[in-house]
């Protein structure tokens, strides 16, 4: 009595449609010889590889050292990750495309890593830019934008200029795409930043300025991060033809970029109401004048100053 198998359990891409050998190990050990393993199953492979090492070659310093941070802790997909599920397709465990699905996953994921990075330092700088600068109105929003697309474009450049690939870092498209969307987080953070001084400025201080500088830092972080991460998907379906929109990489973007904006804001808050806590218990009214790193604290206190020495005289 001749054994038979069933192909119809075998999953399509592991199958050799013209019946010479089979790619899963398994079915070629219960034949018998598991010497038998097609052909095509080797190529396939060779491109999984392929598009890995494609993957690979477009990460920059930054890139690389994110995905590093992933193999150290075993959180996210990873470059070991990827060869773990080229393995497991060499040896019949899972199919072609799924472990091509695992490779896009990670480039996507890259990808997005790197512009929520660059987002955040967008905004920093940005907020930083705007509160020491002594302008307002429409100047300031200016000035965020300049400096939040000058910030996003040299993040993302420095990044391209250390991959494999040539002349990538001074990509005219990607520039343009990179400069337009720290522009518009430049300007959001610019505009919705009230931390700090502000908070000391009217009257707050030690723990209730430490939470409210954090409430607001939190609140500018929120917000900021939400336009950041819609307009980056939208600029990005906008300019790239391989790129088409869909509402739950929307949505889900957008969310992420939120939550780590408003997280990063809450640190920053607190980090920055705590040593302005730490001022104001230690200098005297001159000298906080003098350090204040926003002219809108420097007003409102000076004019106080000002009020007081008019009754003592």
């Amino acid at each position: 009595m001749v054994e038979t198998v069933n192909t119809d359990y075998i999953p399509r891409a592991d199958y050799n449609v013209n019946n010479t050998g089979f790619y899963s190990t398994a079915v070629s050990e219960a034949l018998g010889n598991p010497s038998i393993f097609s052909n095509n199953t080797v190529s396939r492979a060779q491109e999984l590889e392929s598009q890995l090492d494609g993957v690979m070659d477009e990460q920059g310093a930054i890139s690389n050292a994110w995905n590093d941070f992933k193999e150290f802790t075993n959180i996210g997909t990873s470059n070991e990750k990827c060869k773990d599920t080229i393995e497991k397709y060499k040896n019949g465990e899972i199919t072609f495309e799924e472990a091509q699905s695992e490779i896009e996953e990670f480039a996507k994921k890259q990808d997005s890593s790197l512009n929520l990075f660059s987002n955040i330092a967008t905004s920093i700088a940005a907020i930083a830019a705007v509160t020491l600068a002594p302008v307002t109105g429409g100047a300031s929003l200016a000035l965020g934008a300049a400096v939040g697309a000058a910030t996003k474009a040299g993040f993302k450049c420095a990044d391209r200029a250390t991959n494999e690939i040539e002349n990538d870092a001074l990509d005219a498209k990607q520039l343009a795409k990179d400069a337009l969307s720290g522009a518009v987080t430049g300007t959001i953070a610019g505009r919705t930043a009230g931390t700090g001084a502000n908070t000391y400025a009217n009257g707050f201080g030690g723990l209730s300025g430490i939470a409210a500088c954090a409430a607001k830092s939190t609140r500018t972080g929120v917000i900021t991060g939400t336009v950041s991460g819609s307009s980056n998907y939208l600029i990005d379906c906008a300019f790239e033809d391989d790129v088409d929109f869909n509402m739950n990489d929307f949505v889900s973007t957008t969310a992420t970029s939120a939550v780590v904006g408003g997280t990063v804001g809450a640190v920053m808050g607190s980090a920055t109401g705590t040593l302005r806590a730490h001022d104001i218990l230690n200098a005297s009214d001159s000298n906080i004048i003098a350090n204040s790193a926003s002219t809108t604290s420097y007003k409102i206190v000076n004019d106080r100053i000002r009020a007081a020495g008019s009754l003592i005289t």
